[in-house]
């Protein structure tokens, strides 16, 4: 059995793709337990972030970059579980870049809608990086970021797919009733991230397209700080 922290939840074809952590020492290395079928765990996966995970694994073929690929042949079971804080440090402990040419391995692409890489180029499809200014966006059912990295580098627009963010967002927008619900929602955010002092997040890779040769393109899987209960009752005080 293989102990991991749940890190990562995304959105992805209907279902979730899911990463945990996995102690090597004094560090952690990022696995990402696939179902026993398919790459995407159903609707119904009932485990959050942070949840301390027992997971029966076996090996895939990998395809680059997804070495942290490995086949779940039952169920998870919860051993545990650990704060936002205590999840943050392991991040910092498992893959982390400073620079965009760090986080992969390979030079990024960027451009006005997203950045992509080439997929045989690369060395690992997760990694983390402290960031020292994010804006938010919601447009056309997608929250998209502007990430500008402590080294001051900027990808100017990602896709988020991180699993609690979409839910707040769409929390945000069934609470407002009438005319302008996306700017509104846009609004709070731009003010709400403004606030928030630091954050860090966890940058990964679509599969490639085509397979094995083919590019792949960065999404935010996973965003600190998680939002906050509070945040929601904020925002619904100030559309009463």
């Amino acid at each position: 059995m293989t102990e991991l922290i749940l890190s990562d939840i995304t959105r992805m074809a209907g279902g979730y793709c899911v990463i945990g952590l996995e102690r090597k020492g004094e560090k952690f290395r990022s696995i990402r337990p696939l179902p026993p079928a398919g790459n995407a765990w159903p609707p119904s996966f009932a485990f959050n972030r942070g949840d301390c995970l027992q997971f029966s694994l076996s090996s895939v073929p990998l395809i680059k970059p997804h070495i942290e690929d490995r086949r779940s042949v039952a169920a998870p079971s919860q051993t545990g579980k650990v704060t936002e804080e205590e999840l943050l440090e392991c991040l910092r402990g498992a893959e982390v870049a400073e620079k965009l040419d760090q986080l992969f391995g390979s030079p990024l692409r960027s451009g006005r809608t997203g950045a992509s890489i080439s997929a045989p180029k690369c060395f690992r499809s997760i990694c983390g990086a402290e960031v020292q200014k994010i804006r938010l966006k919601w447009e056309v059912d997608q929250l998209r970021a502007y990430l500008a990295l402590r080294a001051g580098e900027v990808l100017p627009d990602l896709p988020v797919v991180d699993r609690s963010w979409h839910c707040f967002v769409e929390s945000l927008l069934e609470t407002i009733q009438g005319a302008n619900r996306v700017y509104r929602v846009n609004r709070y955010l731009s003010t709400r991230m403004q606030e928030v002092a630091g954050t860090f997040v966890r940058l990964g890779l679509t599969r490639p397209h085509p397979p094995r040769w083919g590019r792949c393109q960065v999404m935010v899987d996973t965003l600190f700080p998680i939002p906050r209960k509070s945040w929601l009752e904020e925002f619904r005080s100030h559309q009463d």
